[in-house]
């Protein structure tokens, strides 16, 4: 009856729900492969005499159970590590840095432990992933990444002096620092995020930045000193040029003066050709004069990367300016610019526009209307081929065959280039290196009555955009 009884608890004791549960709980824990073993040892389950050989099945069923278990927890804790390790830099163990992993397994980490060469190499690779950020960012600001940091600070290091003028998306101020730094202004161009976006310019506006900060080193161009963006704007900090635009200072030029700017100006539009660059919106609001009088470029807003020998077909600049292609809408290229520079060399010469029958080359389209209600431009009837107005008869024999070769309507038979305009008469013998280096001074070359101190600003203002 003893023997009975006890077999009889060991029975119930194998047999019991809970008995069984805990079990199965014990060997779901990640415990090495030997501790199994111990557990069975001390489990009741091998507590049987060795007399009793009619309970040897129910010992090789609970062995079984306790072997499959073990097998099931250290699966089920191969997979947990596996995941955590695929979600983490180090084990679960924390022990150490996480070893590399072989080149058949992937090895992903958190967005927020991307190392930035990684982030580098991954943007730069792609245009479209150059946005891509490691830190969350708004999509207004992610628009103007990575050429415009973000920093909502930067223009409490300026102070406002005037007002310039407005801009296409914008306005222009004269600015000095906050530090107190009196010997230095600068012109800070503030555009509104909005108008931007609307108008479809992020584009323009980035190869904007890229070309006055890759070009801005020319002796004859405006050097881009810092951008940035906030919240709502977009910052263009620029050096400031205190004697204004060409026209500003001047009621008429002197021959030797109009021979110098045709000249400076040509080295600049030459310099931006060789670099791939098209400038397209030459014209008087954008020749600035600095403090010796020399020439500076400004507003690259509507420049173009564009190799040499490449065309375009892109309708932009100011109606008075544009090439005969130009309103053709017919394919070109940087020709357009020297056309632009005989356009500006009428002017200083002779105060007049060229005589270009406007109806005549103009190619019927709404954007042209635009242009021509803007700019109140009147269409001219008359049938003479001769595009020079009638005051350049009394100019000097080489300053009208330097106007013929650049107003050509044909870009084939144009002068576009900066060697073809050394050989022409007008540039006979002259030294072209002083005029880069700026060792010809312009206010030697002005007098009392050439130079107009203090006039009004031009009121063309309105379009002008820099």
């Amino acid at each position: 009856m003893g023997n009975t009884s006890s077999n009889n608890s060991r029975r119930a004791t194998i047999n019991h729900p809970e008995t069984r549960n805990s079990s199965a709980k014990s060997s779901l824990l990640p415990l090495p492969p030997s501790s199994s073993l111990s557990v069975l040892e001390a489990s009741p389950l091998l507590e049987v005499g060795e007399g009793a050989t009619g309970h040897s099945s129910h010992r090789s069923q609970a062995l079984k159970r306790a072997v499959s278990l073990d097998g099931f927890s250290s699966r089920l804790n191969d997979s947990f590590r596996r995941f955590y390790r695929s979600l983490s830099c180090t084990s679960l163990s924390g022990s150490g840095p996480q070893k590399r992993q072989s080149s058949n397994q992937s090895s992903r980490r958190p967005w927020s432990r991307v190392s930035r060469r990684r982030w580098n190499e991954a943007a730069l690779a792609d245009d479209r992933l150059r946005t891509r950020t490691c830190w969350p960012v708004t999509h207004a600001e992610s628009l103007f990444l990575p050429q415009f940091p973000v920093d909502s600070h930067a223009e409490r290091r300026y102070v406002v002096v005037e007002y310039i003028a407005n801009g296409a998306f914008g306005k222009v101020h004269r600015v000095r620092k906050a530090n107190g730094d009196a010997g230095q202004d600068f012109a800070l161009k503030v555009l509104s995020k909005s108008e931007i976006i609307n108008g479809n310019a992020i584009r323009q506006l980035k190869d904007e930045v890229d070309i006055q900060t890759i070009c801005g080193h020319h002796p004859f161009l405006a050097k881009c000193v810092e951008y940035w963006q906030s919240k709502k704007k977009v910052f263009l900090l620029s050096n400031y040029y205190p004697n204004g635009e060409l026209f500003q200072k001047f009621k008429s030029f002197p021959f030797e003066l109009v021979r110098l700017y045709i000249a400076e100006i040509a080295l600049a539009l030459d310099f931006l050709h060789q670099a791939g660059v098209i400038y397209r919106d030459l014209k008087p609001e954008n020749v600035l004069l600095d403090q010796d009088y020399h020439v500076r470029l400004i507003d690259f807003g509507l420049s173009k990367w564009l190799s040499i020998g490449s065309r375009t077909r892109t309708l932009c600049g100011t109606l008075q300016y544009m090439a005969p292609e130009i309103l053709e809408n017919d394919p070109y290229g940087h020709a357009v610019d020297w056309w632009a520079l005989g356009v500006l060399a009428c002017q200083m010469y002779t105060g007049e526009y060229p005589q270009l029958d406007v109806s005549k080359y103009l190619n019927k389209s709404e954007d042209i209307d635009k242009l021509i209600e803007r700019a109140k431009v009147r269409k001219s009837t008359s049938a003479s081929n001769n595009l020079l107005p009638d005051s350049v008869n009394d100019l000097p024999a080489d300053a009208r065959d330097l106007l013929k070769r650049l107003l050509e309507t044909k870009p084939q038979y144009r002068l576009r280039s900066l060697l073809q305009l050394q050989r022409i008469a007008l540039y006979k013998n002259y030294n072209w290196e002083d005029v880069r280096q700026k060792k010809i001074s312009p206010r030697q070359m002005m007098d009392a009555e050439a130079v107009a101190l203090g006039l009004e600003a031009d009121k063309s203002f309105d379009l002008f955009d820099w």
